[in-house]
């Protein structure tokens, strides 16, 4: 027998409406309806509970007389495909969604901490021109803060730079976070208009009570 025809003659054997099975399957009366005149067929959880309040076994829903699978087989075949490829999805975006969180708490890090390496293959950061000042004498590398535009925006930075003269004691400073790439000791008149004031006349050395972090947590600009 067909599952429909089945499941509508054990439903009236036990005296139940098809609102009463329904309502305690949780779904609609028409939903029971086309259960059993065959247009739809219901899932595997609902059938292994549809065998429970019928008192059918599962093996009798199953078998057909007429064909060797009924269609309601195939459906919860494919079922069980789905949730699995849901599953797969599922798995797939939560992995890419915890190596995306990972890598930008490992760009952010190391911008935080003045990771050289990190930053020079950050993509979110740009190359910038930046300038400061030096001081009096540089003894191995040089340690300044380095203003990247007029408001003062930039980071305190390590680098090679050669001895300051009385007249050329500031920097041109080209770099991608805390990875500099290039640096030239400038005088003060080769410094554009708008960022002297920035790059300053005297060099401080940086404190971190009084200056802050010395870059900040930010990977992109």
């Amino acid at each position: 027998m067909e599952l429909g025809p089945a499941l509508k003659q054990q439903r009236e054997s036990l005296g139940l409406t098809q609102q009463v099975l329904a309502d305690q399957l949780h779904v609609t009366r028409q939903t029971v309806s086309r259960w059993e005149n065959g247009s739809t067929y219901p899932n595997l959880d609902t059938l292994v509970e549809l065998s429970d309040r019928l008192n059918i076994s599962l093996d009798k829903l199953l078998k057909s007389e007429e064909v060797p699978v009924v269609p309601v087989v195939h459906q919860i075949s494919r079922d069980v495909q789905l949730k699995r490829r849901y599953l797969r999805s599922l798995i797939v975006i939560i992995s890419m969604l915890v190596l995306l969180a990972s890598l930008f708490g490992l760009l952010s890090w190391g911008h935080r901490n003045q990771i050289e390496m990190i930053d020079r293959v950050n993509p979110f950061l740009s190359t910038k021109l930046g300038y400061g000042i030096l001081p009096t004498k540089v003894t191995g590398m040089a340690d300044t803060y380095v203003s990247d535009d007029s408001f003062g925006n930039g980071e305190w930075l390590k680098f090679y730079s050669g001895q300051p003269t009385k007249s050329a004691r500031w920097v041109l400073v080209k770099h991608k976070g805390s990875y500099v790439s290039g640096v030239r000791v400038i005088r003060r008149n080769q410094i554009p208009l708008v960022m002297r004031e920035q790059a300053g006349t005297i060099y401080l050395k940086y404190h971190q009570k009084t200056d802050g972090p010395r870059a900040s947590w930010k990977f992109w600009d």
